[in-house]
């Protein structure tokens, strides 16, 4: 998709955002023009992801004025009280609300269910589940003119891996958040959405188990990055509620 500026005076607020998937987000969607909200729990991090989006928008553009901004805060989105003080210190700023937000902060805790802990399946299910639903909530309350969200799933959700209890259950719950979310924005204007990706080189894989998948393949980031600009390009009247991407050569739609 071409970096036309189309998203210009529009403000995306990422969750997660120093990851690799999330950073690509912000960077595509900063290309796109519009002004990104970086937060994670760790700030140098998320100072660093800034600084990358920031030289790939100067050597897209020297006119640096043009460029729309990119922050960075601090947040724990399985913290109500965080969550809230992230929306107070983002309006705060300008008064700007958010027209958009991503929901891609996610965690994975793999092991066998005989060694899953209680604490293990809590922390997955705060993490994927309660802390979008947090974030969703409050982006509820500062989308008065309408805005998108979009959840980051994962193909776990229609097909789980062995050994991915609590992250499975954890997306499943996330794609029945994202359909009563979209429900519930219909009278505000809210479009939601979730995209399910396949195999991605993420930093939630081990190097064993980005090995063990070698032979299935890997979506890009970036081509991920790429699908989720695609939803939020969509007009206001329209939404793609649901979109799965993954390799060609995964295997998940039939067996060879």
């Amino acid at each position: 998709m071409s970096t036309i500026s189309f998203l210009k005076g529009k403000r995306a607020l990422i969750t997660g955002a120093s990851g690799r998937i999330g950073q690509a987000i912000a960077n595509k969607l900063a290309q796109a023009g519009a002004s990104v909200v970086l937060t994670g729990r760790n700030l140098e991090s998320l100072k660093e992801a800034a600084a990358n989006i920031k030289q790939n928008l100067t050597t897209d553009n020297n006119n640096v004025s043009d460029n729309p901004t990119v922050e960075t805060f601090s947040c724990d989105v399985t913290d109500e009280t965080s969550v809230k003080e992230l929306f107070a210190r983002i309006q705060g700023n300008d008064g700007q609300q958010i027209d958009i937000l991503i929901n891609n902060a996610g965690t994975n805790v793999d092991k066998p269910l005989s060694d899953l802990t209680a604490n293990d399946f809590e922390w997955v299910m705060k993490v994927n589940v309660l802390g979008p639903f947090l974030c969703s909530r409050e982006a509820f309350k500062h989308m008065s003119n309408g805005g998108r969200i979009i959840n980051v799933g994962s193909l776990s959700a229609m097909s789980p891996r062995p050994d991915s209890t609590a992250y499975t259950t954890s997306k499943f719950a996330l794609n029945g958040l994202s359909r009563s979310l979209a429900l519930d924005g219909r009278e505000h204007g809210v479009s939601v959405g979730i995209i399910h990706p396949g195999n991605v080189a993420s930093d939630l894989l081990t190097r064993e188990m980005i090995q063990a998948r070698q032979q299935e393949g890997f979506v890009d980031a970036n081509d991920v990055a790429e699908c989720v600009l695609t939803m939020v390009a969509m007009p206001p009247t329209t939404g793609i509620l649901e979109l799965v991407v993954l390799p060609t050569t995964q295997p998940f739609v039939g067996r060879g």
